[in-house]
């Protein structure tokens, strides 16, 4: 088995200047309370960030919890993760989740939080599947059907694509976002030219050259990650320069989608859940926050995990440290208690919450919110 360590996040606190005393609250609970948080080595970021913000909360409101850091990767075969759920619901005072990294870790470890009755927040998975997996799971992101139609949308509104192409990674991600395309893009009329499926072992020019060759699209759309995208967006400006490409969230991780697409950078549009533009003062003071403590601004991802860690942290504050009344206080969020207030706007997790999507276009070594967004 993969070594993965599991590390308390004191030495976090210590380099923080806070201490566990600090962070005791006035209804302190009689044991210690802890929060996993199983997402890829570039999410620990965010447990540093949220620390801080939850450090800076009135002594009344600061509940006793320390973050348990399980580094994962979104390449990560089932099995693995779901020994990576095993050892977190084996820790006593654990009393809730935020993970897993991807669609599929999600998936497989699900089944074990909600059989163990521990409430898991699911930051960036968007697979529809997700919220069907049991009471005790909740999807924070908009899932595929939703993001997948938002694509087809822009790409037949926005950018005016009659034809265009689909390349999907073959697994719960790339699958959810190609049928949600796929369905929008026949509801408007937009032909499909191709779909082609990959994986990780797949030389990916070639793939397109054949796809190319079969028709040439509008808009070629991509429902997989940031080093495929930037392969795929490659192969075919070399074919058709100026070449548009439409990718999911999944892409959407800097600066390595630029490095990897090159010239071809330029062309690729992607989806974002947050923008560090939005003028609102939580964001701002988010980005503030990040910064300072991350030394690079945020992306959409990094809110993403800092909201999900943050509703976790407040409805242990709230709620207090049993983990059905931690679920029960995440169901009622827009229900019979007002949403909270994240990073990405009203948190809820009713069946009709429509959490934003927003589109952005890669511009030198950044990303910018197409406008009008």
């Amino acid at each position: 088995m993969r070594d993965t360590s599991v590390a308390s996040i004191r030495p976090l606190l210590a380099a923080l200047g806070v201490t566990a005393g600090v962070l005791a609250a006035c209804r302190a609970p009689a044991r210690p309370v802890a929060i996993g948080y199983a997402f890829p080595r570039w999410g620990q970021l965010a447990v540093r960030v949220a620390l801080d913000e939850i450090a800076s909360w009135p002594a009344t409101m600061r509940p006793t919890v320390r973050i348990i850091y399980d580094s994962s990767s979104t390449g990560d075969p089932p099995d693995i993760e779901v020994s990576r759920a095993q050892r977190f619901a084996a820790i006593p005072e654990l009393v809730g989740i935020v993970g897993h990294g991807g669609s599929r870790g999600t998936l497989a470890a699900a089944p074990v939080y909600n059989q163990a009755g521990i409430p898991e927040v699911a930051p960036t998975s968007t697979s529809r599947l997700v919220k069907r997996i049991g009471p005790w799971t909740f999807q924070l992101p908009p899932d595929d059907s939703v993001e997948g139609a938002f694509l087809a949308q822009f790409a037949a509104e926005r950018l005016g694509a009659r034809r265009v192409s689909l390349f999907y990674v073959t697994d719960e991600y790339g699958a959810g976002l190609r049928d949600g395309v796929a369905a929008e893009a026949a509801r408007r009329q937009v032909r499909v030219l191709d779909e082609v499926g990959y994986d990780n072992r797949n030389d990916l020019a070639p793939l397109v050259a054949a796809s190319f060759h079969r028709g040439v699209p509008d808009v070629v759309i991509v429902a997989g990650r940031q080093r495929e995208t930037a392969h795929i967006a490659r192969a075919a400006w070399r074919l058709h320069p100026g070449q548009r490409v439409l990718a999911g969230d999944g892409a959407l991780v800097l600066p390595l989608l630029v490095d990897e697409a090159g010239p071809a950078a330029d062309s690729i549009y992607v989806v974002a859940f947050w923008m560090p533009d939005r003028a609102d003062s939580v964001s701002r003071a988010f980005v503030e926050r990040f910064t300072r403590i991350a030394g690079r601004p945020p992306q959409s991802g990094d809110a993403m995990n800092h909201d999900a860690l943050m509703v976790m942290a407040r409805a242990v504050a709230d709620a207090g440290p049993r983990r059905a009344a931690i679920r029960a206080y995440l169901a009622s969020l827009g229900v019979t208690r007002p949403p909270y207030h994240g990073v990405t706007g009203p948190i809820t997790f009713t069946a009709t919450r429509a959490p934003a999507l927003i589109m952005t276009r890669v511009h030198g070594r950044e990303v910018q919110t197409v406008s009008p967004p």
